[in-house]
């Protein structure tokens, strides 16, 4: 699990995560889910809120998530492809929205995102999965991102 001190890259992966989820059973906007807005009205900006970004961080974390969050939605088609085609027994219709989020996310950091070691977003997935999904989730996930990761960034090295 991620400290209590969560830094920028964290808070934002997490924040994206939720944005995902919102526009996945939501019929809010793109436009209102990429300003955070709905972020500002559902909390309190508290410490014990779910997810708490700290003032200080906030313009950071929206920034970082915002390029997430914004890569996935204009990606999902492709996402969502390359996610049933790594389904096991299992279809895309089946799988919980909070699991889509997580998938969709990860899958899209593991396929664009090569300064994020493929390392961390599987373990963000999983850190993400037990906090807001059912206790097999995690287990499934995993499976499915680290067959995304051989097929697609098995022999990529940053140089």
């Amino acid at each position: 699990m991620h400290p209590k001190g969560q830094g920028i890259r964290n808070l934002g992966r997490e924040l994206a995560f939720i944005s995902l989820y919102i526009y996945d059973v939501s019929s809010i906007s793109l436009k209102e889910l990429l300003d955070f807005s709905w972020y500002d009205e559902i909390v309190e900006h508290k410490e014990e809120d779910i997810l708490f970004i700290p003032l200080k961080l906030r313009n950071e974390v929206y920034k970082f998530s915002y390029s997430l969050l914004n890569g996935a939605v204009s990606n999902i088609a492709r996402l969502d492809s390359i996610i049933k085609q790594h389904l096991v027994n299992w279809s895309f219709s089946r799988v919980r929205s909070v699991d889509k989020a997580i998938l969709r996310l990860s899958v899209y950091t593991i396929l664009y995102c090569y300064n994020i070691p493929v390392e961390v977003s599987i373990s963000a997935a999983n850190y993400l999965s037990n906090k807001y999904s059912d206790d097999n989730a995690s287990y499934y996930i995993n499976g499915i991102l680290h067959r995304v990761k051989e097929e697609y960034r098995k022999n990529f090295v940053i140089e």
